[in-house]
């Protein structure tokens, strides 16, 4: 049997790819930790996920690094492509000199298969405990213990309550009271393509993504390149709020004059999954007491610089070693962790906002974003890049430390 050092166990309301890495995180740490999940079983639903290096520098941390790499791609550069004349805008080599520059490749993968990879994790871990159909509704902050209330009518003793629960996230609901998130003005239209039915010349082992007026496309291979994810997000109106499958001519309505590299690819896929892109704005606290938020549900960000699940795995980290430094005093903690992860997850929010009009710049924009990029060499795209991709100080000692810290206690 093992030993925890707290008493009382920590709930994570989630069981996505933020609460599991933060379970992780903390067992490996010592801690009791019971992850409540709402689904009746532990999944994840999406398709394709881009994987940076300081989002691989966590995962190698927690131990779960290379099956994700063996299991994703590595790939070799970046492109943006002009989606109306087809012309590269800019290539960012991923190669040897960018490992070098920031201690991780650049990967791209299945969804689920990094949520896979971090649940395994978990269900070998002998301090985490994994509850299903078990859905956080409310929590009770006391002098020493949190309540929380499951949507069972059941509730639970807890130490401390992380909700990691999205972008509609009850825990926050309590804890913030902002209401519901924004539509971002656009929408998400996503496909799997099975690579026999992918053009060969779309056959990259890279991300290549495509800005136009209003709209931007990508496309990369997943699973040894059985298939490929294919996206193609465009504006969208405020009160456009609806979700679904789709057929292409949805999405192929928003890129006439587009090259037909990309509207060919769109008008050969059988259908669409239709979502809206919502957020929210930077807030200043997320944490009540023994109570504190982590990745979607404490910021929420648009996709455009694909950071939210990176985002959610240094939330993860840092939690735990702040936990671990405060042994186990969780509302030192927890204030700890938010003063440390704040400023940075605010900025990769607004970051993320601000890419919009580059990508969907039209007429004189359009042109004068293309002309920035012209003649960059990569040492200058490294350094641009480096704020985000280069991994956090707790990152750095978590891998210093041996990632894998386990301090449970084997008892008689």
């Amino acid at each position: 049997m093992f030993e925890a050092r707290n008493s009382l166990p920590i709930v994570i309301a989630g069981g996505g790819i933020g609460g599991l890495a933060c379970a992780l995180a903390l067992a490996q740490r010592g801690f009791h930790v019971i992850v409540c999940e709402q689904a009746a079983e532990f999944g994840q639903v999406g398709v394709g996920l881009q994987v940076a290096p300081n989002a691989l520098s966590v995962l190698d941390a927690l131990g779960v690094g290379d099956r994700v790499k063996s299991e994703g791609l590595l790939i070799e550069r970046m492109l943006m492509i002009d989606g109306l004349d087809g012309r590269t805008i800019c290539d960012i080599p991923c190669g040897a000199d960018f490992i070098h520059r920031f201690g991780n490749p650049y990967a791209v993968s299945h969804r689920a298969d990094v949520h896979g990879a971090l649940l395994q994790g978990c269900m070998a871990a002998p301090l985490i405990e994994l509850r299903t159909n078990s859905k956080v509704v409310a929590y009770a902050n006391t002098d020493d213990a949190v309540s929380v209330r499951l949507q069972t009518g059941d509730s639970l003793v807890a130490g401390g309550l992380i909700g990691a629960d999205g972008v509609r996230s009850r825990v926050r609901q309590q804890l913030v009271g902002d209401g519901e998130p924004t539509p971002a003005g656009a929408v998400i239209y996503r496909a799997l393509v099975p690579a026999a039915k992918m053009p060969r010349e779309c056959q990259k082992p890279y991300p290549s993504l495509w800005a136009g007026p209003g709209a931007h496309a990508i496309y990369y291979p997943v699973r040894d390149w059985s298939e490929f994810n294919f996206a193609i997000t465009v504006h969208a109106a405020p009160d456009d709020d609806w979700e679904g499958e789709t057929s292409p001519e949805r999405p192929r309505a928003s890129l006439e004059g587009w090259s037909s590299t990309v509207t060919q690819l769109v008008e050969a896929q059988p259908r669409f999954q239709r979502y809206v892109i919502r957020h929210r704005a930077p807030i200043d606290n997320w944490t009540d007491g023994a109570v504190t938020l982590l990745g979607d549900a404490a910021h929420p960000m648009v996709q455009y610089i694909a950071q939210g699940a990176a985002q959610a795995l240094e939330d993860a980290l840092c939690l735990a070693e702040e936990v671990d430094r405060a042994a186990g005093h969780l509302s030192a903690a927890f204030d700890a962790y938010q003063a440390i992860r704040i400023v940075r997850a605010a900025r990769v929010q607004i970051s993320a906002l601000m890419m919009d009009r580059l990508l969907h710049a039209s007429g004189i924009e359009r042109l004068v974003r293309n002309s920035l990029f012209e003649g960059r060499q990569a040492a200058e795209y490294y350094d641009r890049l480096a704020w985000l991709f280069t991994a956090p100080e707790f990152v750095e000692r978590a891998l210093a430390d041996g990632g894998l810290r386990t301090r449970i206690v084997a008892t008689d």
